[in-house]
């Protein structure tokens, strides 16, 4: 590690919200997959499991923000794409997000 370099603790939830929006945004100098990756290289540190986590929650934001935005067959198609074994907790996820953009959209 790079001593100038200064970590940040950050939660989870935030790098899947930054890791979502760098999926559905259009980049021209920072790309998804280098973002996605370093990522990935701070999880694999921490375990697998925060890796998966992070994984599982950017999908079900992006999946949520297709929604939203009408474009239900984009979102379907990432559902469908989904590992059985993941499905039931993004499905979860999907709902309290929905609960959340209620609440702030009254």
């Amino acid at each position: 590690m790079n001593e100038k370099e200064l970590l940040v603790p950050v939660a989870v939830e935030e790098l899947a919200a930054l890791e979502a929006m760098a999926m559905l945004s259009n980049c021209e100098v920072i790309d998804f997959r280098t973002l996605s990756s370093k990522i990935d290289e701070r999880a694999e540190k921490v375990g697998d499991d925060s890796k998966s986590l992070i994984g599982l929650m950017s999908l079900a934001y992006v999946i949520f923000e297709y929604k939203k935005r009408g474009r239900e067959e984009a979102a379907q198609k990432i559902f469908d794409e989904l590992k059985p074994e993941i499905t039931p907790s993004v499905v979860e996820l999907l709902d309290v997000l929905e609960e959340e953009w209620r609440e702030n959209n009254k």
